[in-house]
């Protein structure tokens, strides 16, 4: 089955470790990792890899690579995924865009073409985001993509507002 979407600028596929190099550039750039809770070591990223490979695998849903559709370039990454919030199961829709790519919309583009596969495909509904409370460019897209403020809430010793997707009929 093709995982991959399309959005006007993107091609969002699997994340995987094909992507290992781009990915590793993006997570560990200072600007980025400040949003993501710290510069992730060697061993962290081929972690986070794997776990991505086996959520698709289990769930159909994971991390996805954003390249430039009309260049081939990795731009960032984010999805869908399965993740905990105060112990509860949820279900994120998250990004992070590399920094020369920041202020191009294309977390809005992504995150809304990720939001419609939740619902089209997984029949996903009330998924959530978070971010760090001073993360205004996260918070915006989150707006942007119809999602409401809920509360503020720590998640790994860091300060979070979470953001949640109104479930309509």
């Amino acid at each position: 089955m093709d995982r991959t979407l399309l959005t006007p600028r993107l091609r969002l596929e699997p994340l995987g470790p094909d992507h290992r190099g781009p990915y590793r550039a993006l997570v560990r750039d200072p600007r980025v990792a400040a949003t993501l809770g710290g510069i992730p070591d060697e061993a962290r990223i081929d972690a986070m890899l794997a776990q991505q490979a086996a959520d698709w695998e289990r769930n159909g849903f994971g991390w996805s690579a954003w390249l430039d559709r009309e260049t081939g370039e990795f731009v960032g990454r984010g999805g869908i995924w399965r993740t905990e919030v105060d112990g509860r199961p949820e279900v994120e829709v998250g990004w992070a865009v590399a920094p020369q790519r920041w202020g191009q919309g294309l977390a809005t583009e992504a995150g809304a073409a990720h939001l419609r596969d939740a619902r089209d495909t997984h029949a996903l509904t009330g998924i959530v985001s978070f971010t760090r409370p001073d993360n205004l460019a996260s918070r915006r897209v989150m707006e942007k993509l119809g999602l409401e403020y809920e509360r503020d809430f720590v998640r790994k010793g860091f300060p979070q507002v979470l953001y949640r997707q109104p479930v309509t009929g």
